[in-house]
């Protein structure tokens, strides 16, 4: 369109160029949570890094997760103060760094006679949950059963004893866009990055390690060369450490979780929780129009997971036992499923066997060999990806690489400056407040790429309408800055249409087909 700022190359694109003969000090391989905070630390650290991932950035356990940044509440049932207090640390660091993409949330925990132990004693935890995380939430409070059913009309409270109410924090669009956020921030540190790239090969050389690849787009092979390699292929670290001829100390055992994304359940904006009948936590969880319901934890050797009938079938029994709804809800009502593994840490000598599920550390490993120059990253969380970022940094020095201590703190929305000169520019502009706020939670410094695009043709600034909130501006902005290969990148992670939409209404919704146009992906 005449007028328009002409956008840049496509950054993938530039990326692979780079890649293919670049000498690197490191090579991240998996673009998880661990692998995208992995890269952005080292390179905010002075350091040259290389992130490869061999499908889209968050695409396997990182997109499955509950959206939750939380300090572990649960985990309080098996007495891990420790990891609590951790997590609470790490929840806070990353809601005060990321005012917009993260939203302190209400838990209505709401106990029946199936509950493990009683509403008072669940006051006492919540407030020892409250004190482990520096009181940096809303206080919790008791609630009685006929308080629970006021605030929270949609809770079946024929057998509940009553409850309690405490926050945490839980991200404004999803898991797999933070993460892919925290790959592409890595890039204003000079990290190279790119999804749809395969590790083939790795052997040790004169420089370091030699890494072959191949480019899945388009079938191009690379290679580059590292001083240190990043092992952060999730339940695949097994698979990549065989690879690098790298073993570990510890070792992984997979659980599966699943969610059913369902039409919305509750008005309030609470994220609802509950006890199931093995008296294990689910929740009821807010997705823009949706409400999510989840999570299991069921015992799995094979981390290549999908939702079964009998998972489906479990957790609908579940939430129809406890919430207060005209029709019991059913298949026909799922939307969408999410469905993941989470890769937990079984330390030397230790054993999986004999014991509850649950009681398993949820906690990390960052493990060195730095004979190899490997770094292997087993475990994690989004909750807790400040801490395996600085890990990550700790152990490059151990293999020799101590990169620079940053001027100002690593990670981050953008800084008051920024939105400063953002709000001015928007004003200019006349934009809708809403769609302003959402670009900038979104986008950040590549809002004022959009205003742009804005500036050119003003109804490029108008919400695509139909099933698409974003402006077409947003969208032509996304097509070279996102890395955006197939429509699965835009429709499952780089939003959450694919998850609050039936796939049928996507695909006849003008607006979506608008948008894959301009992504290149029709």
């Amino acid at each position: 369109m005449a007028g328009i700022p002409n956008q840049p190359r496509d950054r993938r694109a530039e990326a692979i160029d780079r890649i293919d003969g670049g000498i690197f000090d490191v090579i991240v391989v998996g673009g998880g949570i661990n692998g995208a905070v992995s890269a952005l630390a080292l390179a905010a650290h002075g350091l040259q890094v290389a992130l490869v991932e061999r499908h889209d950035f968050g695409s396997g356990t990182s997109q499955e997760s509950s959206c939750m940044v939380w300090g572990g509440f649960k985990y309080l049932e098996s007495r891990d103060l420790r990891l609590v207090a951790g997590l609470c640390d790490s929840r806070n660091r990353l809601a005060s760094a990321y005012p917009t993409r993260l939203a302190e949330t209400r838990f209505m925990a709401a106990l029946d006679r199936g509950a493990p132990f009683p509403p008072w004693f669940a006051a006492l935890g919540a407030v020892a949950y409250w004190g482990l995380g520096r009181l940096a939430t809303q206080p919790p409070r008791h609630r009685s059963a006929a308080t629970i059913e006021r605030l929270e009309p949609s809770v079946d409270t024929s057998m509940v004893r009553g409850g309690i109410e405490y926050s945490d924090y839980l991200l404004v669009d999803n898991d797999a866009r933070f993460v892919s956020e925290l790959a592409i921030g890595s890039t204003r540190y000079g990290a190279t990055i790119a999804n749809r790239v395969e590790v083939l090969d790795a052997g040790q050389g004169v420089n370091g390690w030699r890494i072959a690849m191949r480019d899945r787009v388009d079938g191009r092979d690379l290679e580059a060369t590292a001083r240190m390699v990043v092992n952060a292929g999730g339940p695949d670290v097994p698979v990549v450490g065989e690879l690098l001829g790298s073993t570990t100390e510890n070792r992984l055992v997979f659980s599966k979780g699943i969610h059913l994304v369902v039409p919305r359940i509750t008005d309030s904006g609470r994220i609802l929780a509950f006890f199931d009948d093995d008296e294990r936590l689910f929740y009821v969880l807010p997705m823009g129009e949706r409400s999510v319901i989840g999570t299991t934890d069921t015992q799995v050797d094979d981390p290549q997971v999908s939702v079964t009938a009998e998972d489906r079938a479990f957790l609908l029994e579940q939430i129809n036992a406890r919430i207060d709804r005209g029709t019991p809800l059913a298949d026909a009502d799922v939307i969408a499923e999410r469905c993941g593994v989470r890769a937990l840490v079984v330390p030397p000598g230790g054993s999986a066997e004999g014991r509850d599920w649950t009681e398993l550390s949820r906690e990390h490993a960052v493990e060195v060999d730095a004979t190899l120059g490997v770094v292997s990253v087993l475990g994690g969380k989004l909750s807790d990806c400040l801490n395996v970022g600085e890990e990550v940094v700790e152990a490059a020095a151990t293999c020799g690489l101590s990169g620079r201590r940053p001027v100002r703190r690593w990670y981050g929305e953008p800084g008051r400056t920024a939105r400063r000169r953002y709000n001015e520019r928007i004003a200019g502009l006349a934009l809708d407040p809403g769609v302003a706020a959402d670009l900038w939670r979104r986008q950040g410094m590549r809002a004022f790429l959009v205003l742009d695009v804005i500036d050119a043709d003003r109804a490029l600034g108008e919400p695509m309408g139909g099933l698409v909130p974003h402006t077409e501006a947003e969208v032509r902005v996304m097509a070279n800055h996102e890395w955006i290969v197939e429509p699965d990148d835009f429709l499952r992670r780089r939003t959450m249409l694919a998850q609050v939409q039936r796939v049928d209404d996507l695909a006849k919704d003008p607006a979506v087909t608008r948008a894959l146009e301009l992504l290149d992906l029709k």
